[in-house]
């Protein structure tokens, strides 16, 4: 085919046109519409509510009105209504264009429509697939007359793509990427001092460290020879930094401790310049080494810090927040940000060892706690299932408390992340995955001028990508619900109305995960796998946005970071 055609999607009620539709444009990194969608909003009222003031001839009216438009236009990608193909007008202006027929069966299409009550012409009927049946004796000519493809679309979204792809003999240039994660769960058993070591193999190969009471371990690490160590952490962390520099001193290394502002502000190029004076100042040398005592900002700076001096001396991250133990000090992701958003300056720059000491959260404050457990559910939600069980059983409130929970559920998350980096370092597949929830995520957080903790945004963005996944069929209404529960039931926000859809989406557009304008969103579907998609409609972006916050003022009395309802905004 001319790669200049549009490509028109026509079928039944329940063949997939809109959500086949979408995903084929974003492979192919080209513009789509929906025409039922287009209608609604230039009539400023659903379609159901067109039929039910006006009938049918007048939305077959506007239906050929705004579809005709659409055909002259620049959109590449364009699905139809079910019965859009029955008027003579849209029958000939289809003339010259690629008309791809989704060939559902009527048993199928039912099912997936289910009482919709968005279709008019299902409406009363309580056996749909009898109705589509029906539909399907009256179009199937005018279908099979107007197209020039027809694919069968019993199957999945991704295999009736697939097919849609071949068939016009185009070459994609966004692949949907799919992965099942599960058997990354694999959690390497305590030793007799319950301490878990947990492998990751990328680069020179290294271990996370998970127990309590470890300070010993960082000690043993630097032992074989007397050098210099840069220990840098948050101004509040200092004094817990001498402490730890002075049983570093005991066993024959020099220390210089640098503390910096606390929380993003700390991921700024004006402090880590200050950190590369303060090093020059003091002769330090590839023989040294930086350690990183602190949250997710700490780490992210300090393995900057450590991958630029030099071109790199040796690094070993300390974690004191739950967020940093299960996301950021694992991985060997440094960064900065800028004024254009969040970690656009960095390297992939693995330390040499984590050591991940459980006993900096007993004076987590809760709200920190809450957002470092987004990270946790996080993996659950891609990966282990264990998790999500684990955390159904114990309160945000409770898992200080019991401590076994508490250090499995880390671990676990700790173990999905060290697999996945093990695999793909550099993020060239596999590792995009851990990014469930972050498109939306970094938006909000540059959005609030980082008021918004990570964790915060990372849980309103999954809720937000659960419903991406809901528009395109990849996950049903009560599997994304089930999600949001999960979520809130940790204390975590759910909703952002305070800030609107337009102003987000030029951030996630500015994405350094953006490919030639297509944003790529992680989704989760049904089936248990994980799908990096490539999304060019941006009303299927905003109409999952404005469903996650819809009704936001009455959302469920779940304790957000303020105290109030599980809500930013």
């Amino acid at each position: 085919m001319s790669d200049k055609k549009q490509i028109v999607f026509i079928g039944l009620p329940g063949s997939g046109k809109t959500s086949v539709g979408r995903l084929v444009a974003g492979r192919l990194g080209r513009t789509f519409s929906d025409a039922d969608q287009e209608i609604s909003r230039q009539a400023g009222i659903s379609i159901p509510e067109i039929f039910a003031a006006h009938g049918e001839d007048y939305f077959r009216d506007l239906e050929v009105e705004v579809i005709s438009r659409l055909l002259r236009g620049d959109t590449a990608v364009i699905a139809l209504g079910g019965g859009a193909i029955t008027r003579s007008d849209t029958a000939a202006a289809l003339a010259d264009k690629e008309v791809v027929f989704l060939d559902v069966s009527p048993a199928v299409a039912g099912a997936r429509v289910g009482q919709d009550s968005m279709r008019p012409l299902l409406q009363g009927s309580d056996n749909p697939s009898k109705k589509i049946t029906q539909l399907e004796a009256e179009r199937r000519a005018s279908y099979l007359a107007a197209a020039t493809l027809s694919v069968p679309a019993d199957g999945s979204l991704g295999e009736v793509a697939d097919a849609v792809i071949r068939g016009l003999k185009l070459e994609e240039t966004r692949p949907v990427r799919c992965y099942d994660l599960k058997s990354l769960a694999a959690l390497p058993a305590q030793s007799s001092d319950k301490i878990r070591k947990i492998p990751v193999t990328s680069g020179s190969g290294y271990q996370v460290i998970v127990g309590g009471s470890l300070s010993s371990r960082i000690a043993h690490k630097l032992q074989d020879r007397p050098r210099k160590v840069f220990l840098i952490c948050p101004a509040p962390l200092e004094s817990a930094a001498r402490q730890l520099a002075q049983s570093l001193t005991q066993t024959g290394q020099v220390v210089k401790v640098f503390p910096h502002p606390d929380g993003e502000a700390a991921k700024n190029i004006r402090v880590v310049e200050d950190a590369w004076r303060i090093l020059g100042e003091n002769h330090f040398s590839r023989e040294d080494a930086v350690i990183a005592l602190g949250g997710g900002a700490t780490t992210d700076m300090g393995g900057f810090v450590a991958a630029t001096w030099l071109r790199g001396i040796e690094l070993i991250n300390v974690p004191t927040s739950l967020l940093a133990m299960v996301d950021a000090a694992v991985g060997g992701k440094t960064g900065i940000n800028t004024s254009l958003g969040k970690n656009l300056v960095g390297s992939f720059y693995p330390p040499s060892a984590v050591i991940c000491d459980l006993d900096y959260l007993r004076t987590l404050p809760p709200r920190q706690l809450r957002a470092g457990l987004a990270e946790v559910i996080k993996c659950g939600f891609i990966a282990d299932q264990k998790i999500l069980e684990l955390l159904s059983e114990c309160s945000a409130e409770n898992l200080l408390a019991s401590p076994a929970i508490l250090e499995e559920v880390i671990s676990r998350a700790i173990q999905v992340k060290a697999a996945v980096v093990s695999q793909d370092l550099r993020e060239s597949g596999l590792r995009e995955c851990l990014n469930y929830g972050h498109t939306l995520a970094h938006a909000i957080e540059k959005a609030s001028c980082y008021q918004v903790l990570h964790g915060e945004a990372v849980a309103i963005g999954m809720v937000f990508a659960a419903q991406v996944a809901v528009e395109m069929d990849l996950l049903s209404p009560s599997q994304m619900e089930n999600q949001r529960r999960q979520i809130a039931a940790l204390g975590l926000p759910t909703t952002c109305p305070k800030y609107a859809f337009d102003q987000l989406v030029k951030i996630m557009a500015s994405d350094k995960k953006v490919r030639g304008g297509i944003i790529r969103m992680v989704l989760t579907a049904g089936d248990g796998q994980v799908s990096v998609v490539p999304i060019s409609d941006y009303q299927l972006l905003q109409s999952a946005f404005n469903a996650i916050n819809q009704g936001a003022d009455a959302a469920d009395n779940t304790s957000s970071p303020s105290g109030g309802k599980g809500e930013i905004g």
